[in-house]
């Protein structure tokens, strides 16, 4: 038997240059650092980090964990920290304001091994209902921030943060948007440490006990490690000055990338001064310089106006009065993520250079894709159903997952949506002013992220709601991370190790236990695509008094398919004979397996799963399945 070849980022080779991937990079600078322990809750554009650590931690030596939420990645990572552990967490931006009442007195309390939170943002909500700057974090709670402009950023701020960390006993912020995440790049590879910190707690509760006389302490303690931060920041590398023309462009982040492809490709080089922000808070002798160099500023960031405030804060109390044009004066959108045309049009604007020449690409009309479930989801089948029963005039109250997706035609049962958990209790809220039962969803892995407490407090209450938790056995959206399971068979700590027999265990009711457990007897679990029982459990639930629930369990068709070789299940037919063109089967699932060709309703045989929804919805048996040798219904 071969020996295993270690993970690519634990290849060494100081002084090379590879292409990696943003997040990759991250974890490579974590590396380079000794980072001891890991914790996060998947999130995109941040999953791959924690996906990473997850493939190799175990034989490096690194504890690592999927945590139930972020609040508690965040905790318990800050509390490896205090045994000297350096540390790190990982999640998007919704995640760190999830986990904001420890984050806000962490910086108080202070770290011992250096930590590292990575805060991934993402400016034109790809997949989130919001949009955060985070760099906020920076005066508002006392955080060293980095932000990195390349996949080298990357690496090079993520391994320089651990050290900043202790040297301050400030936890650090690392902010990478979409664009640094899910980009590659050429990075230097450094080298790993010998030696990493001895692990131990010693108790010293005035230190780590902020009860209020503590916390006074520790307040101007505070001040004093985060001017500290300032000073080792000043002379980092992270605020490189290039050109020398009296016109000055200050940026951070990818917009300092875009800044800074846009001067070479205009050949501005000895036009502009180009200043890169590369972390928080900014040391004031470097915005002095810059400011002192320069006739005017353009300031180049997505988002708030953070850093052109901060200059012109700077710029005011030292006398310097220019024009420093940015978001306040109109080059610049508050909203969205920045594109290298639309730096260009700003600086050609600025520098009175005429408008960019425009190209057009001749592009055929194309349909709206709007996302869709997968064929064979199970979440179609429990939409379809729960619609059947409870109809049209039911508020339903959604959350956030793969059933997000629920949303509009033709499933139609997303009236409701705001952030983890929340269905639930917008659920209550609708029943007790309507007097009406509302229904909510919620997926496995939402259900103990942020569910149970919610939960609770419906019970309390006695709402008349009917929560429906959508169990797929897996956190699905954000790439297949493990979710809760029945047995300790599959630990937390080796996620990667699911099988096929895992996916499709019997009995899987540790989410039913757990909502017995809080005092909900009216609950039930049932397959989805089991018809009869699945109504019966449905109509059962409308009739109910208070609060009920019913877990949908069923495993996720696209994990089920990676996970098992051997699982094969015919796809389905419509016969043109028996087909009237009721377009029953495409009004009620909006299945993307199904479509019409030549006028007529036909399936996609490579795209069907074989789930056989369609064959149970059509009244006139004209959907059958291919009979396949070697298949099993399964």
């Amino acid at each position: 038997m071969s020996e295993r070849r270690p993970h690519e980022l634990l290849q060494t080779g100081e002084g090379q240059r590879v292409c990696m991937l943003g997040n990759l990079a991250i974890v490579r600078g974590a590396l380079e650092a000794g980072v001891q322990f890991f914790a996060c809750y998947p999130g995109t554009p941040s999953s791959e980090i924690g996906d990473t650590f997850a493939q190799f931690a175990e034989d490096e030596g690194i504890f690592f964990e999927y945590s139930i939420n972020e609040k508690i990645a965040v905790e318990i990572s800050f509390a490896a920290s205090l045994t000297g552990a350096r540390s790190m967490c990982a999640m998007k931006h919704l995640g760190l304001s999830y986990a904001g009442d420890p984050v806000a007195t962490m910086p108080y309390v202070g770290v011992e091994g250096g930590m590292v939170i990575v805060s991934a943002g993402e400016p034109s909500l790809l997949t989130s209902p919001n949009e955060q700057d985070h760099r906020h974090f920076n005066r508002f709670l006392y955080y060293p921030i980095f932000d990195p402009a390349s996949p080298q950023d990357a690496l090079r701020m993520t391994k320089y943060a651990f050290e900043l960390s202790e040297s301050t006993r400030l936890p650090v912020i690392l902010r990478p948007t979409t664009r640094i995440c899910h980009s590659s790049g050429m990075v230097e590879l450094g080298t790993f440490p010998e030696q990493k910190n001895k692990l131990a707690f010693n108790k010293n509760p005035t230190r780590y006990v902020p009860i209020p006389g503590n916390a006074r302490r520790m307040r101007k303690e505070l001040t004093l490690r985060y001017q500290h931060a300032e000073k080792l920041l000043q002379s980092s590398a992270f605020f490189p000055r290039t050109g020398s023309g009296p016109k000055g462009i200050i940026a951070g982040g990818i917009a300092y990338a875009y800044a800074a492809q846009v001067i070479a490709d205009l050949g501005l080089e000895d036009a502009v001064t180009l200043q890169k922000i590369g972390a928080y808070p900014i040391p004031e002798s470097i915005l002095l310089d810059f400011l002192a160099s320069v006739e005017s500023v353009l300031v180049v960031e997505e988002l708030t106006p953070f850093i052109e405030e901060w200059i012109s804060l700077t710029a005011f109390r030292s006398g310097r009065l220019l024009p420093i044009l940015g978001k306040h004066t109109g080059y610049f959108p508050i909203e969205f993520e920045y594109t290298p045309d639309l730096v260009e049009d700003a600086v050609r604007r600025y520098l009175k250079l005429g408008e960019r020449q425009q190209r057009t690409v001749a592009v055929p009309e194309l349909p709206a894709r709007p996302p869709v479930l997968c064929p064979g989801c199970s979440h179609r089948a429990s939409f379809s159903l729960v619609n059947r029963v409870f109809g049209k005039r039911t508020v339903y109250s959604n959350d956030i997952g793969c059933y997000t997706l629920g949303y509009g035609e033709p499933l139609n049962t997303c009236d409701i949506l705001l952030c983890m958990g929340s269905s639930i209790s917008q659920a209550s809220a609708i029943s007790r002013t309507t007097k009406k039962r509302t229904v909510a969803f919620i997926g496995d892995s939402t259900f103990f992220h942020s569910g149970l407490p919610v939960l609770v407090n419906a019970l309390q209450a006695n709402d008349d709601i009917t929560v429906i938790i959508l169990d797929n056995h897996v956190t699905a959206m954000t790439g297949f991370q493990p979710s809760w399971v029945t047995d300790n068979e599959t630990t937390n700590n080796k996620p990667l190790n699911v099988t096929a027999e895992d996916v499709d265990r019997p009995g899987r009711l540790i989410i039913e236990n757990a909502v017995r457990g809080l005092g909900i007897s009216d609950v039930t679990t049932v397959d989805p695509f089991c018809e009869a029982q699945a109504l019966a459990a449905l109509k059962h639930a409308k009739l109910g008094k208070g609060v009920n629930a019913i877990v949908f369990s069923s495993p996720c068709v696209v994990y089920e398919r990676r996970v098992s070789s051997n699982r094969k299940r015919p796809a389905y037919v419509v016969s043109d004979e028996l087909c009237n063109g009721c377009t029953l089967c495409v009004r009620s699932l909006g299945c993307p397996a199904i479509m019409v060709t030549d006028g007529k309703y036909v399936i996609d045989q490579a795209l069907c799963d074989g789930c056989d929804l369609c064959a149970q919805i059509c009244k006139h048996g004209a959907i059958t399945a291919v009979e396949v040798e070697g298949a099993c219904r399964s």
